[in-house]
């Protein structure tokens, strides 16, 4: 078979996909934990060009289809995680003993100026808090153009800081209040992701409790879809509370009901609580919907 590919975007698939979860958001994006917020946006529009299943369509991608879609996947979250501050720095603590040892300096080097930055932030607010009448609303003025700038360059968490600040002096101004709303909200769904992917790694490694915890963390900052709730009831189950996963797995459906398989973990979970009515009654919704649903077909045979 002859597939559509440049051979050189073929030899990067085939590699990504041979290394799996041992290849860090840096590489995959090709840059280093010492890239700004801009040179971050710029590989990762860069990559889209490349890797978009979109810029193959309707191209003969053969067995690379799937693994060009994987790829484009995991790069779009190494964005999402590493175009924030806060999530980026998450990531960097979780994940350093990984790095190269270049990045893993760079990483410790942000991590101080981080800091740095954040005293900086505080001494500033509490300053220009002390100010009067015009000047306030010019300091206001100023730090919200500040805030733009931050923004740009992921530095969402000290754009929050100097927004919260000009909102405290400027009380008044919609642009301001606005833009807090928008950036704070930017900032939970990075979170939101970040915790997601945490969740799928720890779990893809077994530690299941500690991937348990990231889901939570994922749902209760409302990641979209249903894989926070679904992985959740993993984790349970392979902790053998099964109470828990069948709570997890309700809460899914509650956002979800059409997800089978959500109702195919709550089955698992009312079979573990020897609750074989409810259990059936999960499996039929699933087998209604999808009557050759493998999984649940041996689970509903035995009861």
């Amino acid at each position: 078979m002859v597939i559509d590919l440049p051979l050189d975007i073929q030899d990067e698939l085939r590699a990504f996909d041979a290394r799996g979860d041992r290849i860090s958001h840096y590489e995959l994006l090709g840059i280093g934990a010492d890239a700004d917020g801009g040179a971050i946006r710029r590989a990762y529009l860069e990559r889209s060009k490349r890797f978009h299943p979109d810029s193959w369509y309707r191209k003969e991608l053969g067995d690379l289809g799937a693994v060009l879609s994987r790829t484009f996947q995991r790069m779009a979250a190494a964005y999402q995680i590493l175009s924030d501050d806060e999530t980026r720095a998450e990531y960097d603590r979780d994940h350093a003993a990984a790095f190269s040892e270049g990045d893993r300096t760079a990483a410790g080097l942000r991590a101080q100026a981080r800091k740095e930055e954040e005293r900086r932030q505080h001494e500033r607010r509490e300053r220009l808090l002390r100010s009067k009448g015009f000047a306030r609303v010019g300091a206001a003025r100023k730090l919200y153009e500040e805030a733009l700038e931050h923004v740009a360059n992921g530095q969402r968490a000290v754009a929050i800081q100097v927004l919260r600040t000009a909102r405290e002096l400027d009380p008044g101004r919609k642009e301001i209040a606005a833009k807090l709303t928008e950036v704070e909200r930017e900032s939970v769904k990075a979170r939101a992701a970040s915790a997601l992917h945490l969740g799928k790694e720890r779990e893809a490694s077994g530690n299941f409790s500690q991937a348990l915890a990231s889901y939570a963390a994922a749902i209760q900052l409302e990641a979209p879809g249903s894989d926070a709730p679904a992985g959740a009831a993993r984790c349970a189950l392979a902790l053998g509370d099964f109470a828990g996963a069948g709570g997890w797995a309700a809460r899914g459906l509650e956002r979800f009901p059409g997800e089978n398989r959500l109702r195919v973990l709550a089955a698992r979970a009312f079979i573990g609580l020897k609750q074989t009515a409810k259990a059936r009654t999960e499996l039929l919704l699933v087998l209604q919907n999808e009557p050759h649903h493998a999984e649940a077909k041996a689970l509903f045979k035995p009861l």
